[in-house]
């Protein structure tokens, strides 16, 4: 059974946005098993069911290639200066974020954003 405080999963997703401002569109923190999402900006129950499936078949994908295992996250560059961020956080809880690349530093993002939630959802494990 997933252990997670969902009042500091939300908390983390505060802190999120306050990093990224308006280059945050959209984020949920999702248990990977359900598929439900425990936590969100502007939530969106469809892309976080296709996203945990299209994890999943990622991760299957590279298992079977004989490619290394995916790891933290991995970055879908979208149209119209849109990208997608999928961060695994263990083996139970994924992360999306729905980000514009105009406003986003992608500095800010690789060395502040995404590891603080990688430390901040730990933190939210009882």
């Amino acid at each position: 059974m997933l252990n997670v405080d969902v009042s500091k999963l939300e908390q983390t997703i505060e802190g999120l946005q306050a990093v990224l401002k308006d280059g945050l569109i959209a984020t949920d923190i999702w248990d990977h098993v359900t598929g439900l999402s425990l936590a969100g900006y502007n939530p969106n129950p469809a892309a976080v069911a296709l996203f945990n499936q299209l994890t999943m078949e990622i991760s299957d994908t590279l298992g079977g290639s004989g490619f290394p295992k995916l790891n933290r996250y991995y970055i879908l560059d979208l149209d119209g200066d849109n990208m997608v961020v999928i961060i695994r956080h263990g083996e139970d809880l994924l992360q999306g974020m729905l980000l514009t690349s105009k406003k986003i530093n992608m500095g800010v993002l690789f060395s502040i954003a995404i590891p603080k939630m990688l430390q901040s959802v730990a933190g939210a494990r009882d």
